[in-house]
């Protein structure tokens, strides 16, 4: 999210970044979105400071007075902590005549500066009220800003009205931090309001104000509208910064539109804007996801000869896409590269090179990495743990995988879904049922409520160990919850219930489908016709077949398979050969079970 500080605003500085963080080092997306500066800037730039010191303060017969003061004051403006802030605030307090209202405003916004006293300079506002003075529009801006900072974004707007009512003119800083913090919070659409309602008091939008609002689109996902923004920018004579143009980037990159991502970036070096390194890894992450190698390269080579140097960022980009493909061993390359250039792996470099190796089983392996990040005093984290255990449970070395879960909670990281799914599924692949549900239950009381996938993996559990009534009973159970069961639960036991013989509960909760408002997709009328199949009831399997194109789910090329094979397993040649004919106009090629017959 843009963080709209007016300092930031007005100095023109560039010192935050769009985007959104790296996120628990998910192998999905690799950090490749731009990060904001963690650090607030002061809501008073040099251009209000210089406009303010050159009005007058109060109390005309001590202007010399106020002028040492203000010098006095100036220096102090540096504070070593916010104890030295708050006796300077409380001498200034105490002072007759008080320091004009520019002295304090300085004071708070050097308090904000320190990014951690909100709350504080909100007291302090008040304290100054009480005493007499009466605030000014920088003051109330500052005030909107901490309001914000602590997502009280509600109390934020009252001090816009008060502002209004007051008969002051909010700037650009004020309207924009606002719209800033109401995106941030997710609340877009009011965002959009106060951006037509800034534009129709007469306050022109500028660069950071429009950044903001197609920052707040791409989050959304709506990039194709941040796009139609961005050229409206240009019309109305507001050129686009790279900040922007790396915005819009990184949204058609999540949108897998490379492309589109790739025009905006030669668009942008057209119009004179450098690109920089977030542009860089935002495209090369792009192409990456795509394997397209080359072109990868070549923005590796434009960067480097630009004197943008490769940060941690790009190469994990690289590791991970290449691990991906199994080419672990040329991620270890980067891996001898990146060290090279003085570049430290951490925790989502090892964690990349640890998956790579856990997809190809060589978990050996993945554990040296994992006692290496130790070693050099890199700390993994559950999404490590997770891959690691993984790794163990695919080897079916389940001692090594509970012994890991175990020491990740020793570690003081809390599991999470991921972590007991996959231990879950590890113990109920090896047929160890009561541990896993013993682990299952383990969940709720530790907080981490069972998913989808969690009751998924039990169900199939049960029913593969031919625990029908447990497998039932736990369905039931899950319709209780706020998870309802999906159609990848009821084909788990509409095909149990067909291969058990139990062809009458596998109806059941075919038809209880419709009911339930879920429409069967091909693989479950398969499941159901397999099972009509099996036990001879043609007619009525060719009825369930004929139904899926009404249901506006075709028949795909397994369906036929399983039909053909039914009726030719009952000797019933003549329909078999006119599905044979139906399949074949439709494109679908006959498999070996079918072609044996």
């Amino acid at each position: 999210m843009v963080m709209m500080m007016a300092a930031a605003v007005r100095r023109g500085s560039e010192a935050f970044f769009i985007g959104s963080q790296i996120q628990q080092c998910q192998m999905k997306i690799m950090g490749m979105i731009l990060l904001l500066s963690p650090t607030t800037p002061s809501l008073l730039s040099s251009n209000h400071s210089n406009s303010i010191s050159s009005s007058t303060c109060s109390s005309s017969s001590s202007s010399s007075r106020n002028r040492r003061d203000k010098r006095k004051h100036d220096d102090a403006c540096s504070f070593r902590n916010i104890d030295d802030a708050l006796a300077s605030f409380n001498h200034m307090l105490h002072r007759k005549p008080l320091p004009c209202i520019i002295q304090f405003t300085k004071l708070l916004s050097a308090i904000v500066k320190m990014g951690q006293y909100y709350d504080t300079v909100i007291s302090l506002t008040k304290q100054m009220e009480l005493a007499g003075l009466s605030p000014n529009i920088y003051t109330l801006s500052i005030l909107i800003n901490c309001f914000s900072h602590l997502q009280r974004v509600d109390l934020a707007f009252s001090v816009l009205a008060k502002i209004i009512k007051l008969g002051l003119q909010p700037t650009i800083v004020t309207f924009t931090t606002l719209i800033n913090w109401l995106c941030k919070v997710g609340k877009f659409a009011q965002a959009m309001e106060l951006f037509d309602d800034m534009v129709a008091r007469g306050c022109r939008p500028d660069v950071y104000t429009y950044t903001t609002i197609i920052n707040g689109l791409c989050k959304i996902g709506e990039t194709a509208a941040a796009a139609g923004l961005l050229k409206k920018m240009e019309e109305a004579g507001c050129q686009p910064n790279v900040v922007t143009y790396s915005t819009i980037i990184d949204s058609h990159r999540k949108d897998r539109r490379v492309n589109e991502a790739l025009d905006i970036f030669s668009y942008m070096k057209v119009k004179g804007i450098s690109p920089d390194i977030f542009t860089y890894n935002s495209l090369i992450q792009g192409l990456c996801n795509f394997s397209q190698w080359k072109e990868a390269s070549a923005l590796l080579n434009e960067m480097r000869s630009l004197n943008i140097m490769p940060d941690i960022v790009t190469f994990n980009v690289l590791v991970d896409t290449i691990c991906k493909e199994g080419k672990v061993s040329e991620a270890q390359g980067v891996l001898k590269t990146m060290t090279e250039m003085g570049v430290e792996p951490d925790v989502v470099t090892y964690s990349s090179l640890m998956y790579g190796y856990s997809l190809r089983s060589e978990v050996v392996e993945a554990r040296k990495l994992f006692d290496a990040m130790i070693t050099k005093g890199c700390k993994p984290d559950v999404f490590s743990y997770n891959i690691l255990i993984n790794g163990y449970c695919k080897v079916k070395r389940i001692d090594e995988a509970k012994q890991l879960f175990n020491e990740m909670i020793h570690q003081g990281l809390t599991p999470n879904n991921v972590s007991y799914n996959t231990l879950i599924h590890g113990l109920s692949q090896l047929g160890s049922l009561r541990e896993a549900h013993n682990l299952f239950k383990n969940m709720h009381t530790s907080g981490n409520l069972p998913n989808l996938f969690t009751y998924s993996i039990l169900l199939d559990g049960f029913c593969k160990q031919g625990y029908f009534a447990k497998a039932f009973r736990l369905f039931q159970a899950m319709q209780s919850t706020y998870s309802k069961p999906n159609l990848v639960m009821y084909n788990i036991l509409i095909d149990a219930m067909c291969k058990s013989g139990n062809l009458r509960d596998a109806r059941k909760l075919f038809s209880e489908l419709f009911v339930k408002g879920l429409q069967p997709n091909a693989q479950i009328y398969t499941t159901i016709i397999n099972g009509l199949c099996k036990e001879g009831l043609l007619d009525e399997a060719l009825e369930a077949f004929r139904n899926m194109e009404e249901d506006g789910c075709p028949p795909d090329e397994i369906s036929y398979n399983v039909i053909i094979r039914g009726f030719l397993h009952h000797k019933d040649e003549s329909r078999a050969v006119q599905l044979i004919g139906e399949m074949r106009d439709k494109g679908f090629i006959a498999d070996v079970g079918t072609t044996a017959w």
